[in-house]
């Protein structure tokens, strides 16, 4: 079962005042931190959970009793990114070793199966989405290319169609709720909305807030960041496209039918996003070098940044109390390397639940999950 992160007790006598936190989520530490898991994803009914400790591995596990349900190293290099549709149950990985593999649970045989999908790239591929109506997914690289994938019903197998409008590695990809339009970030500083409409297997080609359509490949939009376009997501509504900036930025683009659109830009002291996610069309959460997921929510006029989720709570003890974990640390500290230094900036993140960047995001039910080279899953109530 889940094991929440819990804060150490404290005496009742109330003069002083040190932190504690606050248990707002569950931990479950899947492997040891000096293997970390590398990404994650739910499956339909969230009884199951994939994920891959940093390697070509990929495995499942059940999320009440954590056994291990499946493991394969059909990968042959790190697995990059991986994503579970919740009504089709496919499981789609990409990996560095440049394929992707979906993978479809044989009823009979009660066994997970690969599929091979060869991505027609020369690099790693680095992320990997589903589309909304399942029929089709999307493969960030670092190629500057995005295949768009798809069943060939005749011939049995997944094929690719390839965007190529990027001039370094393709790092986000959100798609729109149509299923036929898709939004990237690219280290190149830009984040691009694009055309993914595939005759015969969409039904008829909308252009959802744009003028027209436009052919497979050609851009609908482009916007300029001031660093690395780590992250991109859409709206539930389809309305709004949020991408993040490696120099701490989160930019809000607000699509409206017949005119153009209105990017609305937050600066942040903190360190950069790596993932993004809608909770709903006013709530977004984004995560990353921080080690802490921020909320940034809509107001009447503009996007704000609202709070943070991990929490530190404040509680009294006795005067003149020491705190003991700390002290530990400190003399921990100079026992490794000769000095305490280390132990103050230790300690000022030592109550969060991630003690890494979180480089997974994923939705749960009502809220959503992360998971971090630290080794553990979160799941944020």
């Amino acid at each position: 079962a889940w094991g929440a992160t819990r804060g150490r007790r404290v005496p009742q006598l109330l003069l002083g005042w040190v932190c504690a936190w606050e248990s707002m989520a569950s931990v479950q530490q899947l492997v040891d931190a000096t293997i970390g898991v590398g990404c994650h994803a739910w499956s339909p009914g969230y009884e199951q959970v994939a994920y891959s400790p940093n390697s070509n591995e990929v495995r499942i596990v059940d999320a009440t009793s954590w056994a291990e349900n499946f493991r394969s190293e059909e990968h042959d290099m790190v697995i990059s990114a991986m994503d579970w549709h919740p009504e089709t149950n496919f499981l789609v990985t990409c990996s560095h070793d440049r394929n992707a593999f979906v993978w479809n649970f044989d009823e009979k045989e009660k066994v997970w199966k690969p599929s091979l999908v060869i991505l027609r790239i020369e690099r790693a591929a680095l992320n990997v989405k589903w589309s909304p109506d399942g029929q089709k997914f999307a493969v960030g690289s670092s190629a500057k290319s995005v295949p768009i994938c798809y069943y060939e019903q005749d011939n049995n197998w997944w094929v690719s169609k390839m965007i190529k409008k990027h001039k370094s590695s393709v790092l986000g990809i959100a798609w729109h709720p149509n299923s036929q339009i898709v939004a990237t970030g690219a280290s190149d500083f830009k984040a691009r909305v694009f055309c993914a409409y595939v005759a015969g297997v969409d039904g008829a080609q909308v252009s959802a807030e744009f003028a027209e359509p436009v052919a497979f490949g050609d851009t609908y939009a482009e916007f300029n960041c001031a660093g690395w376009t780590e992250a991109v997501a859409y709206s539930p509504d389809g309305s709004t496209l949020a991408f993040a900036g490696h120099d701490s930025s989160i930019h809000f683009v607000t699509f409206a039918a017949g005119s153009s659109p209105v990017v609305h830009t937050i600066r942040f002291s903190f360190l950069p996003l790596v993932q993004l996610l809608f909770l709903s069309d006013s709530k977004l959460v984004g995560a990353g070098h921080d080690m802490n997921p921020a909320i940034f929510e809509k107001n009447e006029k503009s996007w704000a940044f609202a709070d943070f989720v991990d929490k530190k709570k404040e509680t009294k003890v006795a005067a003149g109390g020491s705190d003991v974990k700390s002290r530990m640390a400190m003399w921990q500290n100079k026992d490794k390397t000769g000095t305490a230094a280390g132990a103050k900036a230790d300690d000022e993140t030592a109550w969060m639940k991630h003690q890494g960047t979180i480089t997974c995001l994923k939705p749960y039910k009502s809220s959503f999950s992360t998971s971090s080279p630290d080794g553990k899953l979160v799941i944020w109530e």
